[in-house]
């Protein structure tokens, strides 16, 4: 494939022109300039799938080379280390791959700290009113900081991530049922939701929605705690207080999608909304952990409901049962509508109808269990499609992933302390400390300049992918970044100035891990370094100017002469690359 061929589709050609952003252009290229319609920009048509040979779950069958292996663990993690790829070539082959990834025994992660355990619940004994203001403050801002560590927590538990799909799975699943930290404002509820996320990653969807509906997090985010009729959650006569907002995204956004695939008719109507919300009233987030939702029968509409045409005495299970029970075959609806989210975030941002129609009833047929869907998609010839490997742009959590995971960067391991008070700010507030400062930098800092907190989407549709992750804004904040972290590593000293961050690259370790460094000519050693980090290989050009960075010296080519100062400048060059933020 000719040098940033690909590219040209994902809409970062419409940056060449944009100031401040360098070397995009020469992004466009021939064998895939019938992408250049993926942005929408450049010609005015819709958006479109990328052109593939195989568009169903047709098995590959092709040499499982290193470049399939590459691309499979670079879609199912987070960055893959030299390391980490040659103990899974050593496995022999992509269906011994295959089963370390998919693997469902997994146990799930043990919790980060005691305190996910703990409701902080305001005083009610408290009457003053500046005392009450304080109380509640204190309180907010403690549960801030702890929600904080559970971001870092999960953050950490990626980048360590060994040969498991698993996390980055329950990644894609928190942009589809989303929630956010800002809204749900409570550590343990964020901490349980992170292993909903987890327990259902591969396992069976119909039991992952209706986990997820009851889930203490999402009861917050979209109002369930606020959904009631007949009494309140206290067993005050309210009357009818029915709130419609989960009841709508649970269709919308995680279920069902506006239109039927077939037909695009609506898949419900606003009456269906309604008596989605009564049918859903009487759930309540759970005060004792582990945190669970409670169902609270005074707080539920008994009363007969007429839903997707049906009319009876609805609860939540009917609900999902008739939600589930839409399309031809029966499910079918949902099936398609989710298989599009799982199509976009692990081959290509704009689906391809037919391979979401083969993975839809794969899904189906297989009684809603999702690794056999995912076994089938990572193994077939539309996988690993030479149009497919490095088309996908990397999300910023990926970004961050690939630049720590790939270049062994290090970092404290995540402290799971308490949060305990260190003072008071000048109106007399208490003051929390920051357990995990470079995680904290990394989740939030980095991460929500570059577009992506986790746990904290943008909105309940969640955040965009593909050529939305990158523009003039972005992209040389990326490139800065990587700058500091390989480049300017005395940025992140530890020091008090620096906020106590501690990343480390240590070059000269990194570089000598690669095959031949010590006795091969540098430039067959770094071409393994490139083929490795970059997905898709640099130009003529590119390549000598790579080459110069890394033997600045211009020592003679009879072996790896190699200086750390110039592998720091050879790493950060890779990495600054538009090729880098392929995956």
């Amino acid at each position: 494939m000719k040098r940033r061929d690909f590219l040209s589709a994902s809409g970062l050609a419409t940056l060449a022109g944009v100031s401040g952003v360098t070397g995009f252009g020469s992004l466009v290229g021939p064998s895939r300039a019938s992408a250049a319609n993926h942005s929408g920009g450049n010609s005015g048509s819709a958006p479109q799938p990328l052109q593939t040979l195989s568009s169903d779950l047709s098995p590959f069958t092709g040499s499982f080379s290193d470049t399939e292996l590459r691309h499979l663990l670079r879609r199912s993690m987070l960055g893959v280390s030299f390391a980490q790829f040659t103990a899974m070539k050593a496995l022999g082959g992509m269906q011994p791959v295959l089963d370390k990834l998919l693997d469902t025994s997994l146990p799930l992660p043990a919790k980060p700290t005691p305190y996910v355990d703990e409701l902080l619940l305001a005083d009610t004994t408290i009457t003053d009113p500046v005392l009450k203001l304080k109380d509640q403050t204190n309180k907010a801002r403690l549960e801030a900081m702890r929600s904080t560590q559970v971001r870092n927590w999960w953050l950490d538990l990626m980048l360590k991530n060994d040969t498991s799909i698993r996390e980055k799975m329950a990644l894609m699943w928190s942009n589809h049922f989303v929630v956010g930290s800002s809204v749900v404002g409570h550590a343990g509820y964020l901490y349980q939701y992170t292993q909903t996320l987890r327990q259902y990653a591969l396992g069976n969807l119909k039991d992952f929605v209706t986990a997820i509906s009851t889930d203490p997090a999402m009861l917050v985010y979209l109002n369930g705690n606020q959904n009631y009729w007949g009494q309140d959650p206290e067993g005050n006569t309210v009357g009818d207080h029915v709130n419609e907002n989960f009841g709508r995204e649970l269709m919308e956004l995680f279920t069902l999608g506006r239109l039927d695939p077939i037909t695009q008719q609506p898949n419900y109507t606003e009456l269906d909304i309604q008596n989605a919300g009564q049918a859903l009233s009487g759930w309540q987030p759970g005060t004792t952990a582990p945190f669970q939702g409670e169902f609270i029968s005074t707080c539920h509409n008994p009363g007969l409901k007429t839903f997707l045409g049906r009319t009876g005495n609805y609860a939540l299970a009917d609900v999902l049962g008739l939600i589930f029970g839409k399309g031809t075959p029966k499910g079918y609806n949902v099936a398609y509508f989710v298989c599009q989210k799982i199509y976009t975030a692990f081959v290509y941002w704009i689906p391809n109808p037919t391979v979401v129609d083969a993975m839809a009833k794969l899904l189906v047929s297989s009684n809603w269990e999702i690794a056999p869907v995912m076994q089938a998609l990572l193994s077939s010839a539309h996988f690993y499609d030479v149009n497919v490997i490095s088309a996908h742009i990397k999300s910023p959590i990926e970004f961050i992933g690939s630049v720590i995971r790939e270049f062994e960067v290090t970092y404290p391991p995540f402290d799971p302390k308490s949060i305990d008070v260190i003072g008071v700010d000048a109106d007399g507030f208490n003051q929390y400390p920051d357990s995990n400062p470079t995680l904290t930098y990394l989740s939030e800092t980095l991460g929500g300049a570059l577009g992506q907190m986790l746990l904290n989407p943008p909105n309940v549709k969640g955040w965009s992918l593909g050529a939305d992750w990158i523009n003039e804004k972005t992209f040389p904040q990326r490139q800065a970044s990587v700058a500091a972290i390989l480049k300017y590593p005395i940025t992140f000293d530890g020091s008090a100035a620096a906020g106590n961050i501690s990343l480390a690259f240590r070059a000269d370790t990194w570089a000598q891990t690669w095959p031949g460094a010590g006795t091969d000519k540098i430039s067959i050693v770094v071409k393994g370094i490139e083929s490795h980090i970059l997905g898709i290989p640099p130009g003529p050009l590119e390549t000598e100017d790579l080459y110069n960075t890394i033997n600045a010296l211009k020592l003679p080519e009879v072996e790896f002469h190699y200086s750390p100062d110039y592998g720091a400048l050879y790493a950060a060059a890779l990495a600054e690359y538009p090729e880098f933020q392929l995956i």
